[in-house]
């Protein structure tokens, strides 16, 4: 359970450095902007710059590698699985073949191309919203998101889910120790179990306190509308030299990003 509290931290965002100090407005522009070049590039470039960018600019500001790879360590799971899907159905062409408890696994080249191509788009694309993560506190996201002119609705759902993350994991980690306690994680048989219960009590709990927090809010008198206490300045120098730095670069990842390898 403490990979989930570490995953859902936002320690970092509350460090002062220049990835931090930046309007959160600006931010908002490259990474939406460049997510979607990386899901039009044809081929594996623009992700590996993305990927690579990323990493150095989250240990320019002395983010722990490790802790790097325990955010990106369930998007490269699924990224692996993604490639060995790929590899196991896709194309004819034959690779590499092996046994593997007693089954004949055949990997064939065209899926493995494949598989690559969409496993890089994976980690480029988390990679952006990592480092975006690491350095944004939900409250300016928010606020950033009202400067856009998204719905109050939707600016809401989100603070909320945000702040309640953290009280679910709290309740996880009290039926987990609780079951551990009562020997529920002795066999796999006893663990799926357990899982299967934990899930359901938190389905249960996530209902009962969305109604309690529904009835206080009412209680208070919320009828709807903007909760942000957060007020975004004017943008200054530095904000429209950062935009038009993106208008500059954005030229050159689609020339790259257009370029056909496979």
């Amino acid at each position: 359970m403490e990979f989930l509290h570490h995953i859902f931290s936002d320690v970092y965002t509350r460090q002062n450095n220049w990835l931090t100090r930046m309007d959160v407005r600006v931010k908002l522009f490259y990474v939406v902007l460049l997510l979607a070049i990386n899901l039009w590039a044809k081929n594996i470039f623009i992700s590996l710059i993305f990927l690579s960018v990323s990493f150095l600019l989250l240990l320019s500001i002395k983010i722990p590698f490790m802790t790097i790879l325990r955010s990106m360590l369930l998007p490269i799971s699924f990224a692996i699985l993604i490639l060995l899907i790929k590899g196991l159905h896709e194309g004819e062409k034959e690779w590499v073949s092996f046994s593997f408890v007693g089954y004949k696994v055949l990997l064939k080249e065209e899926g493995l191309l494949s598989g690559l191509h969409t496993c890089s788009k994976v980690l480029g694309g988390i990679s952006l919203v990592i480092i975006f993560s690491f350095t944004t506190s939900i409250s300016r996201l928010c606020a950033g998101l009202k400067w856009f002119r998204l719905p109050d609705t939707i600016i809401e759902l989100l603070s909320f889910i945000y702040r309640y993350i953290f009280l679910f994991l709290d309740e996880v980690s009290t039926m987990w120790i609780a079951q551990k306690s009562r020997l529920g994680h002795t066999s796999w048989k006893k663990m799926i179990k357990s899982f299967g219960t934990l899930g359901g009590m938190l389905i249960i709990r996530a209902f009962e306190r969305a109604e309690r927090t529904n009835e206080a809010m009412q209680v208070r008198g919320y009828e709807g509308g903007s909760i942000l206490t957060i007020n975004l300045t004017p943008w200054r120098k530095q904000e429209y030299a950062s935009v038009l730095g993106l208008a500059l670069i954005l030229p050159i990842l689609i020339y790259i990003g257009s370029m056909q390898i496979w």
